[in-house]
């Protein structure tokens, strides 16, 4: 020990400095704990503070993986088709984490995914009305906004879309004859889709175009028109190449095509030997006579008759030769008139005449030959 006043050393039992005689200050134990108040204070402060921090840290762990639970619930939602659910759970997070950019991003995803569902139910009930070209407006335009989306979100949306887009063709596709191509680029893009549903559409597509190319190729079929129905039945097998429907209906396009074409053959034969008949007419047989008279006027001998076209085009530049006789049958003389209708039609009777001077008796006029022109 020390004194306190002078510093010198002094036993620790005295109670006197024997060097200045300054009273010795005992030092309580109250002191000495005192004396360590200085360290002990902010060990304790730093302990508490560790335990006030950890603890916020749990919380605050604990809330960041409840938040993150629900992030991806949500999202697991969305891409379920559940939006309304996915909705509540983007707004559950950004209560507590206003500035949570995921959530915010999702749920501004979702909201336009709501927006499309909506537009595809709206159609839908057009369609449950019957009024699918309205149904069927409303999709195109669906098409045309979806077309600026991406991501496995959207293509969720785009298959429902492209799903109700065949299901309004199919009930429109008897009332709309553009309709059935339609079906069938629906069903190039609904093949490759794996959900059920996608699946089932596809199955009620093709059922669809084999019945419209089926009766399609009929029609063609009972027109004689082969090529065409052949084609439409050969259509219908590309979707299904074991149809035995189809597969009669293409062989009997075969079997009657072969018929017809002797039946046709037969025809071309039988009109080309009446077109020949009818030029041997024309050119040989055309004119008829008709009448040919006689008498005498005035000293003259005059001559007349009619002749008809009994042929089947317009004939012209018409001469009848005919022969005078005597009462004895001598042919007393041969002349040539014409007939005086410039262009006599088929079955058109024309008018010819002739004076003559002879000074024999005549008694019998006879045509013996006429010549003509064919138009």
């Amino acid at each position: 020990m020390y004194c306190h006043k002078c510093g010198a050393g002094i036993h620790k039992e005295s109670r006197y400095c024997s060097n200045c005689g300054a009273k010795v200050e005992t030092v309580s134990s109250t002191s000495k704990n005192y004396r360590r108040t200085p360290w002990v204070l902010p060990v304790v402060t730093f302990f508490a503070a560790f335990v006030v921090i950890g603890s916020y840290y749990i919380l605050e762990t604990n809330a960041s993986n409840d938040l993150e639970d629900l992030l991806l619930e949500g999202e697991k939602w969305a891409l379920e088709g559940e939006l309304l659910l996915a909705k509540r759970d983007f707004e559950k997070v950004l209560e507590k984490r206003p500035n949570h950019i995921a959530a915010a991003f999702n749920l501004e995803i979702v909201e336009r995914g709501l927006h499309y569902k909506g537009l595809i139910d709206k159609a839908v009930r057009y369609g449950e009305l019957r009024q699918f070209d309205e149904g069927l407006r409303i999709l195109d335009e669906l098409e045309r906004e979806l077309a600026n989306e991406d991501g496995l979100f959207f293509d969720r949306l785009k298959e429902q879309h492209t799903l109700k887009t065949a299901s309004l063709t199919v009930e429109n596709v008897g009332e709309d004859k553009h309709a059935f191509e339609e079906l069938v680029l629906l069903f190039e893009k609904i093949e490759n889709y794996t959900s059920e549903e996608a699946i089932q559409t596809a199955e009620v597509l093709k059922r669809k175009i084999i019945e419209n190319t089926t009766e399609h190729g009929k029609y063609y079929l009972e027109k004689n028109q082969f090529t065409e129905a052949e084609a439409e039945f050969k259509l219908g097998l590309s979707y299904e190449p074991t149809n035995e429907n189809l597969l009669a209906y293409k062989e009997a396009v075969k079997n009657q095509r072969i018929a017809f074409e002797k039946e046709e053959q037969k025809r071309l034969d039988k009109a080309l030997t009446k077109a020949a008949e009818e030029e041997d007419l024309n050119w040989t047989k055309a004119v008829k006579p008709l009448t040919v008279e006689f008498k005498y006027d005035q000293g003259e001998l005059h001559v007349w008759g009619e002749v008809k076209n009994v042929g089947t085009r317009p004939i012209s530049e018409i001469d009848i030769h005919y022969a005078i006789f005597d009462d004895e049958g001598n042919q007393l003389t041969i002349s040539v008139t014409g007939v005086t209708t410039e262009i006599l039609m088929p079955n058109e009777t024309g008018y010819f005449e002739e004076y003559l001077l002879i000074s024999e008796t005549v008694v019998h006029v006879e045509i013996i030959d006429y010549f003509w022109s064919v138009k």
